[in-house]
């Protein structure tokens, strides 16, 4: 069973074709031996196709074999092969991963300065894209121009899988880094991205972070040779693995996400209802505060996150635009209620309203940008949109309430106080000897008479004559009424007296 395996595994196409042309000759042989009866001619015959045959397989067999290092992930089926030309400076590539993502390799300990090919399926998902790109630190590896890799045929997706076929006549070196041939651990790293339906036939096509990455060594020494497209293969050959895979999250991206939608769906609102409802103006503005320094944490981070991205690292996409325009209408939200400067002009206060409802509508749009700039998935799209509409109605009716009733704050404002009345102008002074409610008012209608007496004596000192008052029937029902009273109306001071 051994030996047949030993047969089939060094069975070649030359070998079968030469067989069946021995054959075919032997037949014509056998005829001549029928015709000439002669054996010896036939036996010549056939001993000098079977020494050219035996001469072609030695030939075939005196070929090297392809020299080879593959690195095979049985996870993902994913297969890496280079092999070296000695003949050229040529570098032959054999790529093979699901078509799910873009998956990456490179050369290099780490992503900074280091070579990395990078495939994923190209606009029709039909066939295979390339990129090559030199890395960067913490962030998207770029494009470059100055290796260029020929696809050969062979490259296609096939159930589901990129295959690809390649040769590359300048990569052996680039800039800040090379492949050397004579190593027998050149670093290498490789990487997947997430789940995402990327398809594109621009090599500089946008991506998203990896979801897992890696390291490992291969032999640089075993894939030097003749050469040739390496074929594929589900075991590895040179490669010595450094760890297992390596989860990855953007952590920056989400954290910028969170506390973006943290402001706009629930800090915002809240701050509406505590400004609409609340007479203490404190919580309004502590909690105004509180929003501003979350909202600051989240452009902070946006900031870092935007570094990483070749999409976003030039601030110039609409999201960042309209983020950083938002800032103005916030920045005047903030200072505009400050006593010094709301008191410049009347109109000032005024403007909080407006500037916060415009302030809220760019981070609103701004935020959707945000997820078209992020690739996110078009449910989460829907999702936000969704959020973002149901908001804008809930504050347009609180807005109403508040415009129709006023605020709790400016409710309580406007009151005016009670005025400021010395006491003897109230009539407290003295007390009757009567119980009950009467006390009060008796005490304050003495001192309402004193008052009217001395104005009568005085104007009849003055010799102006004096008229005779009559009072009503009736109590007086405080010293508060009083106040309200028009001078010189005549009361009852509840004993029957009039005066």
């Amino acid at each position: 069973m051994t030996s047949c395996r030993r047969l089939l595994k060094g069975w070649s196409p030359s070998r079968s074709f030469i067989l069946l042309l021995c054959f075919l000759l032997f037949c014509c042989c056998k005829r001549l031996f029928e015709m000439a009866a002669s054996k010896y001619v036939a036996l010549a015959v056939v001993l000098a196709l079977f020494s050219i045959s035996t001469s072609v397989q030695a030939q075939n067999d005196s070929t090297p074999a392809l020299a080879v290092s593959t690195f095979y992930l049985e996870k993902t089926e994913t297969q890496f092969s280079i092999n070296i030309a000695t003949e050229s400076s040529d570098v032959y590539i054999y790529f093979a991963s699901p078509a799910y993502s873009w998956v990456g390799f490179g050369f290099g300990q780490q992503m900074e300065d280091s070579l990395m090919l990078i495939i994923y399926p190209d606009a029709d998902g039909n066939n295979v894209t390339i990129s090559p790109r030199v890395g960067r630190k913490g962030g998207e590896p770029v494009f470059t121009k100055n290796v260029e890799i020929e696809v050969l045929d062979g490259t296609r997706i096939e159930n589901d899988m990129m295959i690809l076929h390649a040769r590359c006549s300048d990569c052996r070196v680039w800039p800040n880094g090379y492949i050397d041939a004579t190593s027998t651990d050149q670093p290498m790293i490789y990487a997947f991205g997430s789940a995402y339906a990327l398809q594109s036939s621009s090599p500089s096509a946008d991506l998203k972070r990896h979801v897992r990455y890696g390291h490992f060594s291969m032999d640089m020494t075993a894939a030097t040779g003749r050469g040739g497209v390496p074929l594929k293969s589900n075991a590895s050959n040179g490669v010595q693995m450094q760890g297992d895979l390596i989860k990855d999250t953007d952590r920056k991206t989400l954290a910028h996400a969170l506390l973006g939608c943290l402001v706009i769906f629930v800090l915002w609102p809240l701050n509406v209802l505590i400004a609409g409802f609340m007479k203490d103006i404190r919580i309004h503005i502590g909690f105004s505060l509180s929003l501003i320094v979350c909202l600051g944490v989240a452009y902070g981070v946006g900031i870092a996150t935007s570094n990483q991205y070749n999409r976003s690292k030039s601030f110039n996409t609409p999201h960042q635009v309209l983020a950083f325009i938002s800032l103005a209408p916030l920045l005047l939200v903030s200072i505009l209620p400050i006593p010094k400067i709301a008191s410049i002009n009347c109109h000032i206060p005024r403007l909080h309203a407006p500037l916060s409802s415009l302030t809220l509508t760019l981070i609103l749009v701004s935020g959707g940008l945000g997820l078209h700039l992020s690739q996110q998935a078009r449910p989460i799209v829907l999702i936000y949109t969704a959020l973002s509409l149901l908001l804008v109605i809930f504050l347009a009716i609180i807005s109403a309430i508040v415009r129709r009733r006023g605020s709790a704050y400016a409710r309580a404002t406007q009151r005016l106080p009670l005025p400021s009345v010395p006491s003897e102008e109230l009539g407290l002074v003295g007390k009757e000897g009567r119980s009950g409610s009467e006390t009060g008012s008796a005490a304050s209608l003495k001192g309402f008479l004193d008052e009217s007496r001395r104005e009568g004596s005085l104007g009849a000192a003055e010799g102006t004559p004096q008229r005779k008052v009559f009072v009503g029937g009736g109590t007086m029902p405080g010293p508060q009424y009083l106040l309200n009273m028009h001078p010189g109306v005549p009361v009852n001071i509840g004993s029957g007296r009039r005066i």
